[in-house]
């Protein structure tokens, strides 16, 4: 049965759990669901406005670059003069023939402008007197061809001298077959006589499309849609998707500003960039279509991990509560010996740091404590027994003893022997204290019998023996048991006073330390040997296996303490042989009626 509710409630609180998690996972997911669109649109325009300025970069590199050539060529007055002697010819297809040694120089000349940027494809120089167009390239062993009727024919602007500089769009290479199948586009100048500034033609530079097209490859799949570069005109010069190549942008209208729905192909997120100076449009299209397919992707993949999530969580839950289950049954196990009244049994430890294993300790402790504490409750009760049996062996007729120890002080006051007439009161006062029924008095009354005890010794050693009492006024009224310093100064007089030595000195002090009070009982005896002394610091920390519980000494004493106050207090001894001893008697700041009380409470237990 029991073991059937454990299971109910695990269960009750498995199902709890599992609905509590998936509606926390389900208002996560539609959470994410709701908001992923705005993040994936704006991580998308984010990655089209990067490659966007990249892009601007590149080109604005490019127009740099044909400034740079330009520049090289006026200022190298040798490779121009051969430039314009190749512009010059106009008869034949073949290169003009050379000292070998200039065509060699010339061609380096040559080779160093096109490193300038490792996508230009070609040199283009247009004499526009003769309307003649020669091409340098790489692949045709650097060397000046007239190429005038495919030139023309591919860049018909040429012939107009009304703009300074223009832009050719993409168009495929068609001036080496192995290029036919790659893009390229042309930035036309003029070209003049330095000296003169006279207008000669146009220099054109063709660039190739592969660093263009590599700067959105690094982007991978994570960008959507697709990157334009058009002149200001809507021709297309660069196309990241490959549509429009060889025609002019049909939504070029639609492209004037940035907006988060255009219609062009389809309804789409566009972003451009220009500038006044610069003669290309740089434009950024995201259809929505394209924006929704990658939400439903990762709307899926959500959904997934979540459920994933949840299964995996489950069965975690499922392998903790299992193990959970077990520890709890331990427990249960143990409540129940203890319910049978089997103290004895304790939980088995696994050593190991988590709260069943807490649990486990402190109920071992608690079985522990309350087993020692009806063990001491039987001790101190079986204790009492035997006191009240030796009280009653001694008391034999206690008052006719002290009205005779009376009887006697007053005949030897009669008879001028005061000092023996004092050591009978001291007596009588001694005999009748200890008849008392209290077991509890103060330490003000416990040292008066202290007092009286130790008078009646030293009347009879008075040259050889010598006691002092320096005990605070202020912890006087505090509760001790009654006689439980007389044992201990009874313990020095039989064993460590030397009746031959005159300076026997036996010292009590008290006085208050934080919470407790501490009595010390110190002796110039003969001291306790080494290995005795540890013999009896042993028997004081193990107070059941000290002695024969009905002496009195120094044990008895020590065990008292312990049952009454706790393991806490009890004696410590300090002793040197042949130097002396010291006996600390250790008990808590507590009114006599609260030591009642706590008898009384150990006695019920």
């Amino acid at each position: 049965m029991k073991k059937r509710i454990h299971i109910k409630l695990f269960t009750r609180i498995l199902l709890l759990y599992i609905l509590v998690l998936s509606v926390a996972l389900y208002i996560f997911t539609g959470y994410v669901s709701r908001n992923s669109y705005a993040l994936l649109k704006e991580g998308q325009i984010g990655i089209h406005q990067q490659i966007i300025a990249a892009l601007q970069n590149t080109m604005n590199d490019r127009t740099k670059t044909i400034k740079d050539i330009l520049l090289k060529i006026y200022d190298d007055e040798q490779l121009f003069a051969y430039i314009m002697s190749m512009m010059d010819v106009t008869d034949q297809s073949e290169s003009v023939p050379l000292d070998s040694y200039e065509r060699k120089n010339m061609a380096y000349k040559l080779e160093d402008l096109l490193s300038l940027d490792p996508n230009i494809n070609n040199l283009i120089f247009y004499n526009s007197h003769s309307q003649k167009a020669y091409l340098y390239m790489y692949d045709l062993d650097y060397a000046f061809f007239d190429h005038t009727e495919a030139i023309l024919q591919n860049m018909p602007r040429l012939r107009d001298v009304s703009q300074e500089s223009f832009i050719i769009p993409a168009h495929p290479g068609e001036y080496v077959a192995s290029q036919a199948s790659k893009n390229y586009f042309d930035v036309a100048s003029n070209f003049y006589y330095p000296s003169s500034s006279l207008f000669l033609g146009r220099f054109i530079v063709e660039f190739g499309m592969d660093d263009l097209q590599y700067t959105i490859n690094q982007f991978g799949k994570d960008m959507k849609g697709y990157l334009l570069v058009l002149t200001r005109d809507g021709e297309v010069v660069f196309d990241s998707s490959s549509t429009y190549y060889g025609r002019k942008y049909p939504y070029f209208e639609q492209l004037r500003q940035s907006s988060d729905s255009v219609m062009l192909a389809e309804d789409s997120i566009v972003r451009t960039a220009s500038s006044d100076k610069d003669p290309f449009i740089y434009a950024a299209v995201l259809p929505k279509s394209a924006l929704k397919k990658q939400l439903n992707i990762f709307n899926n993949s959500t959904y997934i991990a979540a459920i994933i999530l949840l299964l995996f969580i489950f069965s975690v839950y499922f392998l903790v509560t299992s193990i959970i289950s077990k520890r709890v049954n331990r427990i249960v196990k143990a409540m129940s010996k203890t319910v049978e009244s089997n103290l004895a049994y304790r939980i088995p430890l696994n050593n190991k740091d988590n709260e069943f294993e807490q649990i486990a300790i402190h109920f071992n402790k608690m079985c522990d404590s309350l087993q020692d504490h009806i063990n001491k409750s039987y001790v101190y009760e079986l204790q009492q027994k035997i006191a009240e049996m030796k009280i009653l062996e001694n008391q034999i007729n206690p008052h006719f003893l002290y009205n005779s120890l009376e009887a006697i002080r007053a005949r030897l006051e009669i008879d001028g022997n005061d000092e023996g007439g004092e050591m009978i009161h001291s007596l009588a006062a001694l005999f009748r204290a200890s008849l008392k029924a209290d077991s509890v008095v103060t330490l003000a009354e416990e040292i008066d019998l202290c007092n009286m005890y130790l008078k009646i010794f030293n009347a009879r050693y008075q040259n050889f023996f010598h006691y002092e009492i320096e005990v605070e006024p202020s912890i006087m009224g505090y509760g001790i048991i009654k006689l439980i310093l007389q044992p201990l100064i009874e313990n020095y007089l039989i064993h460590g006073f030397d009746r031959k030595r005159q300076n026997n000195l036996l010292t009590i002090q008290g006085y208050r330390n934080e919470n407790d009070l501490r009595i010390t009982i110190t002796d110039n005896g003969s001291g306790i040997g080494p290995e005795k002394l540890n013999e009896i610091r042993q028997k004081l920390t193990r107070p059941s296996q000290s002695s024969d519980r009905g002496s009195i000494g120094l044990y008895n004493v020590n065990e008292r303490i312990k049952l009454l106050f706790g393991a806490a207090y009890g004696l410590e001894i300090e002793s040197s042989e042949l130097k002396g001893t010291t006996i600390i008697v250790r008990i808590p700041c507590r009114q006599p009626h609260e030591i009642k009380a706590a008898q009384l409470e150990i006695g019920n237990v």
